[in-house]
């Protein structure tokens, strides 16, 4: 790779010939890459300059240094509609990634009123949980919905199941219309343990409340994803 045969800078090259070979799989996502000597090699390229290109592509979230063990590549951002109603798993399932719901916690008769006021409910039932891609941690949700109205969805979603299939098919309803607020900050302590992110790294917290086709409240999230991890675009 010699640096008069492209105008771009050097690390540049080596960062646009990386991010290649991950995408065509030849750095197989979930792995590590190469030992920095045979990356050197490979793209006959100093240290500096290799450090810079993994620089560029670990803040761009598609690497990242694990201390002690190497660069993993990290998997490609999901791309998701913000009108869209899908949930978790429906949007996984369209990308050909897997979904799973890892309860963290449970608590049956919360203390929440304002919330419990806005999803016109007679009865709190909370979960938070760590929504999984292909195994990954890739967002922490908080899910409020009424265990009276929705008996029926309690056990699926405890199992770990998708909040939104069971309520289709074990309650029969589909959501119509969703509300989203979203804003960007920084992990928490503990968000940053279970989200495997750096207190610098920006979150997306986004409050979601979905409603039946009469504008009833279904349910509330509360989420937080890494912005790395996701990319949202809007349609009108």
């Amino acid at each position: 790779m010699k640096e008069q045969a492209n105008l771009l800078p050097l690390y540049e090259q080596v960062r646009r010939s990386l991010l290649a070979g991950i995408e065509s799989g030849q750095f197989a996502e979930g792995g590590f890459l190469p030992a920095e000597p045979e990356l050197m090699s490979l793209f006959d390229v100093s240290r500096i300059t290799l450090r810079r290109a993994i620089g560029e592509l670990c803040a761009d979230g598609r690497l990242q240094r694990q201390q002690g063990r190497g660069t993993v590549i990290m998997p490609g951002k999901v791309r998701q509609t913000l009108v869209s109603l899908s949930g978790f798993s429906e949007t996984m399932d369209g990308l050909g990634r897997k979904a799973g719901h890892r309860i963290l916690a449970r608590d049956d008769k919360p203390d929440a009123p304002a919330i419990r006021d806005r999803l016109q409910a007679r009865a709190l039932i909370r979960f938070d949980r760590l929504l999984e891609d292909n195994g990954r941690p890739m967002t922490l949700e908080t899910l409020w919905f009424d265990p009276v109205r929705f008996p029926e969805v309690v056990a699926p979603v405890a199992a770990g199941g998708s909040f939104f299939a069971a309520l289709r098919d074990r309650a029969g309803i589909v959501p119509a219309h969703a509300e989203r607020q979203i804003d960007v900050g920084f992990p928490s302590t503990s968000e940053r343990g279970i989200l495997a992110v750096t207190a610098a790294q920006p979150v997306y917290r986004i409050e979601k409340i979905v409603t039946d086709a009469e504008g009833r409240p279904l349910a509330l999230s509360q989420l937080v994803t890494p912005s790395h991890l996701v990319t949202y675009t809007i349609k009108t």
